[in-house]
């Protein structure tokens, strides 16, 4: 199996870059009206754009024959598939849903945005995998 290599939907990119040029450019407009005394309140209106802007065009999920790389804004995380237990949907609020791959032993979990454009061969994986969703219903009296 080739490494398949997703990014985030174009809409998604688009209104995420957008976002970002719209605090980016607020920063910068306080900064030249108002002088270098106006960075106070210039460069925290820019830092949220340029999260916006690395966000949209940085993050990638790679799913390869034996691990799964999750890469976001200014993070990494990775697991080998012989590690994954199974996976819920996470609904995550104000950030959106999440698949949650849940590792063995309770070690840990990666988050992958569902904002991704995945495809077949993504949703396959996940098919392989417990839906730990189901589980933790069926517990429920």
């Amino acid at each position: 199996m080739e490494p398949r290599v997703y990014h985030m939907g174009r809409f998604v990119q688009f209104f995420y870059c957008a976002m970002g040029l719209c605090f980016i450019g607020a920063g910068v407009f306080l900064i030249r009206q108002f002088g270098l005394g106006a960075m106070i309140v210039g460069i925290p209106f820019s830092l949220p754009g340029l999260y916006c802007w690395r966000w949209a065009l940085h993050s990638r999920l790679t799913l390869t024959k034996t691990d799964v790389f999750v890469r976001y804004a200014f993070g990494e995380d990775s697991a080998q598939r012989s590690e994954i237990e199974g996976w819920r949907k996470e609904a995550g609020g104000k950030s959106g849903p999440w698949w949650v791959l849940q590792l063995r032993d309770n070690s840990g979990s990666l988050r992958i945005d569902q904002r991704f454009a995945v495809d077949d061969a993504f949703l396959d994986f996940l098919s392989t995998l417990r839906n730990l969703n189901d589980l933790e219903l069926s517990v429920v009296p």
